[in-house]
């Protein structure tokens, strides 16, 4: 039996502490987060002038098949652009809590898309407890 993409992902992140951690802080926004997304003006605009959809459907293709690696940009717009573009419009229109998640993971999302090729790789430095250079 196939077991979905997001059971797979959840189990991975099951396995650890920070991860156990992250998946908490997306149960806990997801809804705001996709709300925006699809609701919010400002957001919408952002996500997809800077091809949100485009990236996010690479770095979950990336978690399946050995030899594909996540894009890194998308017609001159990089990976890292859409982060922090992404956490400036959804800090500015989300909730106090959504506002301290993003500051809270942010510069850990940042240094994975820099230093990270495909999902697995992330999942693994979540699962050493070890996604930033601080915590290393």
């Amino acid at each position: 039996m196939k077991t979905r993409k997001l059971e797979y992902f959840e189990d991975q992140l099951k396995a650890s502490a920070l991860g156990q951690e992250v998946l908490q802080v997306l149960r806990t926004h997801a809804n705001e987060a996709m709300y925006l997304v699809n609701k919010n003006r400002p957001t919408m605009v952002c996500w997809q002038r800077h091809y949100g959809p485009h990236f996010i459907k690479s770095v979950v293709d990336s978690g399946f098949e050995e030899e594909v690696n996540f894009i890194k940009e998308v017609k001159g717009i990089s990976m890292e652009t859409l982060i922090l573009n992404m956490a400036e419009v959804m800090t500015d229109n989300g909730t106090p809590e959504l506002k301290r998640a993003i500051g809270n993971f942010a510069p850990q999302v940042l240094y994975m898309a820099r230093n990270t090729h495909n999902l697995r790789e992330i999942m693994a430095l979540i699962k050493n407890g070890k996604p930033t250079q601080q915590h290393g």
